[in-house]
């Protein structure tokens, strides 16, 4: 935004009027320009070569540098990539430019217009300088090196404390006026008049006009400057007439116009000066045009609701306001559950709409007076006023409770959630960033004990975040270099113990941790989306091996846990395919495995995805069966082909009756559904001997095969058929 660049173009100007030779104005130029608009890579053009080349590394473009000046819009630069780039004119030489690119995105029309500025100020100095050098080796010219460095510093100290007024957000007349008066200064004396088009170049409006009135400005000339986009000198009876043009946010807006006494020899300088009033006459402009922009910057376009900035804001000011630390004012940092899913099945336009719902109800749960934030993506706050800990409490309790009930999206009820996490000030010194980031850890730390939950901000949490933050970098290295492995569990049919699958299990031995527990690591990569990633590369890899296992075992299949993030990811299906054809693996051989959890958090979005990927010929199974909702309505509803029954319910050292009539009743609900039926945790012959009396198919569990390497694999197979029936 133009509030902080004025604040850098001030910075500029001293810069790089303040060099005492072209090569380190150029190098000062450069640096400062590329450094203003991210650019990676910058350079100026003038006489035909490449000057002040920055960022590019040993090897610069030349040729490239040399289009861009003259109008290419891209640059590519080795070892960085094709870049958008910008070509600004120093003057009216031809091919003489300061060219900027960047990997980001094309720049916007407040950029180039500042470029421009930067430019024209830039070749302003590059002139003076010259000319002061020039002077140095000529003792006849010494009293125009004096009148020339006088007016240049004039000029600097007149640009310099117009653009104090601009960054000051000084009232807009008084900045024009300063323009055309210190313009008229610097020239002589000169009548300046500011004119903007309205409408159009035929109508105009006289803003700022050191005249009085007393003298029509050349509109003519005006006009002519406008439409050709560059200052243009003429003179009539009159005297010298110069007219520069000003753009507002890359459009032509006006023109700056100074009439002149007489005729002096002197043209080219004093050009290029009123150009330089007339960028300052632009920045004022566009800095005007944007302070509405600037006050809805502070809301969220989607809720309505204030952004962190301005809750950052607020919080400041009412915690500096209060008139003891003791004063209690507490934070809540409310994060969503669930709400990716929704965003990317049903898009973003629900998402949206999604989020406005929540603003509303969040506002609901708490008084007038108290302040209500959108953070960014899922994530709010609320302000309280006046609240300790225990009423913070109750109000995140109530949040709970009012995300929790349906909401109408996209012609469908949506069922989300919510975690809440508390901060109170309990120091004169506690600044609003840390209460906010307290507020954070907490929920952070609400959310690991399960999803609902509330949770006051305690020290001991801080640590627990800073590990929590440590695991996912870890997490993402291992990715990155491969730490992570797969062992495999067979799948034996319980009637003659001949093993019919193998599922893949991830195992991550870290340097730095030792060995991770799925059950550590797998929430953290689901939370900050790695898991569709670390899917992937198990499905891919399990697949390649099951492959190379079937040309001795044909019949072998591949059971693979799949993460809810995964199941709605837009993808999922083509990652899928992608796998087993990178692999020559039939989708039949392969079972995806999802908890009840997973398909009744969402059951609409759930649903889809398993009827998708059930058209590819994948099969699918329901992990852990009776542990979640275990909706028989439901469970009809679903293109599921198999149950696992969950090992809370078969690894007992005997089993009770109760187990075994829990057991008996998924295992007839099963054949009812016409589903095979899996038991997972098998520890004993007494457990076997069991499962085969109540009709069970399948079964895993240590009893039958421990998970293994894939290298012992094979062997395992071989021996299982041979041992299991007993």
């Amino acid at each position: 935004m133009l509030a902080w660049s004025t604040h850098q173009l001030t910075e500029y100007f001293t810069a790089v009027n303040a060099a005492g030779d072209e090569t380190s104005a150029i190098a000062n130029a450069v640096e400062r320009a590329a450094e203003m608009v991210d650019a990676e890579v910058g350079a100026v053009v003038r006489e035909g070569g490449v000057h002040g080349a920055y960022g590019f590394g040993r090897v610069v473009p030349e040729v490239g540098v040399l289009e861009v000046a003259a109008g290419q819009p891209r640059l590519i630069v080795p070892n960085v990539g094709d870049l958008h780039a910008v070509a600004n004119p120093l003057g009216d030489q031809a091919g003489e430019a300061l060219v900027v690119a960047r990997l980001a995105e094309p720049f916007a029309p407040e950029e180039r217009q500042m470029l421009l500025g930067m430019a024209q100020v830039l070749g302003l100095a590059l002139r003076s300088i010259r000319v002061l050098a020039a002077e140095r080796h000529l003792r006849a010219e010494k009293e125009r090196q004096a009148t020339s460095a006088q007016t240049r510093q004039r000029l600097v100290e007149t640009l310099l404390t117009i653009q104090r007024g601009i960054s000051a957000r000084r009232p807009l007349p008084e900045i024009l006026d300063a323009v055309t008066g210190g313009a008229a200064d610097l020239l002589g004396g000169a009548t300046v008049t500011l004119l903007l088009a309205e409408g159009g170049p035929e109508r105009r409006l006289t803003i700022a006009s050191t005249s009085g009135g007393g003298v029509t400005p050349p509109e003519g000339l005006a006009r002519a400057a406008m439409a050709g986009g560059a200052a243009l000198v003429r003179v009539d009876a009159r005297g010298q007439m110069i007219a520069a043009p000003v753009r507002v946010t890359g459009e032509m807006a006006g023109c700056l116009v100074a009439l002149l006494c007489g005729v002096t020899d002197e043209s080219t300088e004093r050009r290029d000066q009123l150009a330089a009033f007339a960028q300052q006459v632009s920045l004022a402009l566009t800095d005007a045009r944007t302070v509405e922009a600037v006050r809805e910057a502070h809301h969220d376009p989607v809720t309505g609701l204030p952004n962190r900035a301005l809750f950052l804001t607020i919080l400041n000011r009412v915690l500096a306001s209060r008139a003891t630390a003791e004063d209690p004012t507490s934070v809540l940092f409310v994060d969503l559950d669930r709400f990716k899913a929704v965003n990317d099945s049903l898009g973003h336009e629900a998402g949206d709409q999604l989020l406005a719902l929540v603003a509303r109800r969040l506002r609901g749960c708490v008084r007038a007076s108290d302040t209500i934030a959108r953070l960014g993506g899922d994530e709010f706050a609320a302000l309280l006023h006046d609240s300790p800990v225990e009423t913070a409490t109750l109000i995140g309790e109530r949040i709970v409770a009012a995300i929790k009930e349906p909401f109408r999206v996209a012609g469908r009820e949506i069922f989300i959630g919510a975690s809440v996490g508390v901060a109170v000030s309990r120091e004169a010194t506690l600044k609003p960033e840390e209460l906010l980031h307290n507020a954070d850890v907490a929920m952070y730390r609400a959310k690991k004990d399960g999803p609902g939950r509330v949770l006051a901000y305690q020290p001991y949490m801080h640590a627990e975040a800073l590990d929590h933050l440590s695991l996912r970098g870890d997490l993402q290295r291992a990715l990155r270099e491969g730490e992570f492995r797969l062992q495999y569990q067979p799948l034996i049919r319980l009637a003659d113990g001949e093993p019919v699958g193998a599922e893949a299990l991830i195992r991550w031995h870290s340097p730095a941790r030792g060995f991770v527990s799925p059950v550590d690591f797998i929430p953290i990569a689901e939370e900050f989306g790695l898991i569709v990633d670390i899917g992937q590369w198990v499905l891919e890899t399990s697949a390649v091996q099951v492959a190379r296992w079937r040309r001795d075992f044909p019949d072998l299949g591949l059971n693979v846990n799949v993460s809810g993030h995964q199941l709605v990811h837009p993808r999922f299906a083509d990652n899928v395919m992608k796998a087993l054809a990178i692999a020559g693996l039939p989708s039949s051989a392969v079972t995806l495995e999802l908890t009840e959890s997973v398909l009744m958090s969402e059951p609409d979005l759930g649903k889809a995805a398993l009827h998708q990927l059930r058209g590819l010929g994948v099969q699918l199974s329901i992990d852990d069966f009776g542990t979640g909702y275990s909706s028989l309505a439901y469970l009809r509803e679903l293109p599921v082909d198999e149950l696992k029954i969950d090992r809370a319910f078969i690894a007992r050292a005997e089993l009770t009756g109760e187990d075994l009539a829990l057991v008996r009743t998924i295992v007839e609900l099963a054949q009812i559904l016409g589903l095979r039926v899996v038991a997972e945790g098998i520890e004993n012959a007494a457990q076997l001997a069991a499962l085969r009396r109540l009709g069970c198919g399948y079964g895993q569990g240590y009893h039958l095969c421990r998970p293994t390497d894939p290298a012992e694999v094979p062997a395992k197979l071989v021996r299982t058929s041979i041992a299991v029936p007993g």
